[in-house]
């Protein structure tokens, strides 16, 4: 593993509120709400996330957000070659020092909306994602790598409880955020871990997911390009109102219609979206 401090190597036996607040105190860090800095103080979600993620020693993973390097580490004694994408600067140059002599880990400092560009992506090679991510761009995150031409083999996030929820909804529960995500990707519930569980403690619980993006045969289900858009733009517009019934969101020609349109669009599943694209 290197000569980084030994620190590093406890993290998991050590992983509490007063092992995190030293921490934080030798680092003069003041964890942001507005970056989604709430750090772990309790090992289990990630033993867990690892497990859903089925890591193995040679996969090469991204990881957004590290923090203190509580997941970092636990992936790289799972024998993973770790690519880090940290925002805050001091975060960033703290655990690149740590890891310089590690070669199976790298950190880049930036938004990773904007650092893992194609070029990015393609230098990974096959890849998966396994994050604590901050909550505020969970669905920018999801969106983006989901609907990759270089998509992750398996995408494995710690999140807001209620966003695992939306993401994973069945009808009569369906929002934009899960047809769209449904669409690309297979959604999986894993886990509730405990707001108790970070510091600062946020002011709701997480949840860990498992999204496994689709290949792009199964994703089309039949559809060309230009009708997949038509799709998307007819959801759209079914959810412009959600508190409408179907009917008054989308305008339909004929008299009659496979779907009910008195139906509220949450119900709706993806075929039934797909049965009323063709039917218009």
């Amino acid at each position: 593993m290197g000569n980084h401090p030994t620190w590093i190597n406890t993290t998991m036996s050590n992983l509490n509120k007063e092992w995190i607040t030293k921490k934080i105190n030798d680092l003069r860090i003041k964890p942001s709400r507005g970056n989604g800095q709430n750090f772990l103080i309790n090992p289990k979600p990630i033993d867990t996330i690892i497990a859903a993620g089925s890591v193995v020693a040679g996969d090469r993973v991204l990881e957004i957000g590290p923090g203190l390097g509580a997941l970092t580490e636990a992936l790289l004694q799972a024998g993973a070659h770790v690519t880090a994408i940290e925002f805050d600067g001091k975060i960033a140059a703290y655990l690149k020092k740590t890891y310089a002599d590690n070669k199976n880990f790298e950190i880049f400092e930036g938004d990773v909306l904007e650092v893992a560009s194609d070029e990015f992506l393609k230098n990974l090679g096959t890849y998966k994602i396994i994050a604590n991510i901050p909550y505020h761009i969970t669905s920018d995150i999801v969106r983006k790598f989901t609907e990759s031409k270089l998509k992750p083999e398996v995408i494995c996030l710690l999140v807001q409880k209620e966003v695992a929820e939306r993401l994973a909804a069945v009808p009569p529960n369906m929002s934009m955020l899960a047809l769209f995500t449904q669409w690309f990707a297979r959604v999986d519930y894993v886990a509730t871990v405990p707001r108790s569980y970070f510091m600062p403690a946020p002011a709701v619980d997480s949840a860990i997911v498992r999204i496994t993006p689709r290949s792009e045969e199964e994703q089309s289900r039949g559809l060309s390009i230009d009708e997949q858009k038509k799709l998307f733009s007819l959801i759209k517009r079914g959810f412009s109102n959600p508190r409408k019934q179907l009917g008054n969101n989308i305008e339909h020609k004929s008299e009659t219609s496979p779907i009910d349109l008195k139906r509220r669009s949450e119900t709706l599943t993806l075929e039934e979206w797909i049965t009323l694209l063709r039917s218009l």
